[in-house]
């Protein structure tokens, strides 16, 4: 007889697209514990992403980003989930301060992978993610499979904030953006190097979409990525909106709902879209199983792929010697072409549906 599990939290309190990939797996233990209330754990910059969800009881957050106060965080958190009375806790990114907060709030089953102070878990099994061999999701139901949880389908979706929808709507009606044109959005930058598709591609591509096939374009980032956008959209020579800094999560996921298209690199935005199944076509760097498409593409149907591998052995990553020549290697003509044949499908779907 498959044992009951009533009252569950998980944790992952990295970063979004990590925690939004994780929240996919709410719908699979809920299909098979249907009266199962389940609580989150997450940062607090990710938090936004989970707070409209009315299958979520409760999203907490803890800080697993500042180095030192280990045990005081702990302590902290090990306090708030005592309150929940939770009889397990998935803890799907090892770390010692979870792993510890866990067993301080009494948590009867805590499930995780062995690694970063694993003893403290009742339900430990080994990390074999890097191997790069299946989509983290996939890697994530395997878990509650073999700790006995069973696992439905997993359903990756993310709940828009009406708020949020009604300030995204005011805003690009005043940048001239009105729904009559399709919207595509481009996001060039990222927190790591080694993920960048060289700006002067993104501006090839904005101004052929702009040119051929009449789209409208803006461009998304963090405030940190104004300075690439600008350059691209100057580069580019056309009228693409540049968001950069102008959005939190709740309003990126909002401009996300109303675009046709997604072109970017391995980022959180791109998983956002995923979620909200729009179309992405993702262009990945590196040679390295654990950070490979297999492992992070975007999920679901619809979405194109590209990564390049030039041969390098081992991938460098970060301190690549060739200027990064696997992301170099994804040319501009072959994602114009995947871009033209989503739109081509979007429009044709429109017209069907009118």
């Amino acid at each position: 007889m498959e044992k009951k599990f009533e009252n569950i939290v998980i944790l992952r309190t990295d970063r979004i697209g990590e925690v939004l990939l994780s929240s996919a797996v709410i719908d699979a233990i809920k299909d098979r514990h249907h009266d199962a209330r389940i609580s989150f754990v997450t940062s607090e910059y990710s938090s936004p992403l989970l707070e409209n969800r009315s299958d979520i009881e409760r999203v907490l957050t803890a800080d697993t980003m500042t180095k030192g106060g280990c045990f005081s965080r702990a302590i902290s958190l090990a306090r708030e989930l005592r309150s929940g009375g939770y009889d397990t806790a998935i803890v799907l990114n090892p770390h010692k301060m979870l792993h510890l907060a866990c067993f301080l709030a009494g948590i009867p089953r805590r499930i995780g992978y062995d690694r970063k102070w694993g003893f403290f878990l009742t339900d430990k099994f080994r990390d074999d993610r890097n191997r790069g061999d299946r989509h983290e999701i996939e890697c994530t139901v395997e878990l509650l499979e073999r700790a006995g949880i069973g696992a439905g389908r997993p359903q990756l979706r993310l709940e828009l904030d009406k708020n949020a929808e009604e300030k995204v709507k005011e805003l690009l009606s005043k940048k001239g953006i009105t729904g009559e044109r399709p919207l595509v959005l481009i996001h060039p930058g990222s927190s790591n190097p080694a993920k960048i598709w060289p700006g002067e591609n993104y501006a090839e591509i904005i101004r052929r979409i702009k040119k051929d096939l009449g789209c409208d374009i803006a461009v998304l980032g963090n405030k940190e990525e104004r300075t690439l956008a600008g350059k691209i959209i100057r580069e580019a020579g056309t009228d693409a909106i540049d968001l950069t800094g102008t959005l939190d999560l709740k309003e990126l996921a909002a401009v996300l709902k109303r675009s046709a298209l997604f072109i970017g690199n391995d980022t959180g935005p791109m998983h956002m879209a995923a979620a909200l199944k729009v179309p992405v076509i993702a262009i990945f760097g590196r040679n390295i199983p654990g950070v490979s498409p297999m492992r992070w593409r975007p999920w679901g149907d619809g979405h194109m792929v590209f990564h390049e591998d030039p041969g390098c052995d081992p991938c460098k990553d970060i301190m690549c010697p060739h200027n990064f020549k696997c992301l170099r290697a994804v040319t501009t003509d072959i994602v114009f072409k995947a871009a033209k044949k989503i739109l081509a499908s979007k429009v044709r779907a429109q017209n069907s549906d009118s």
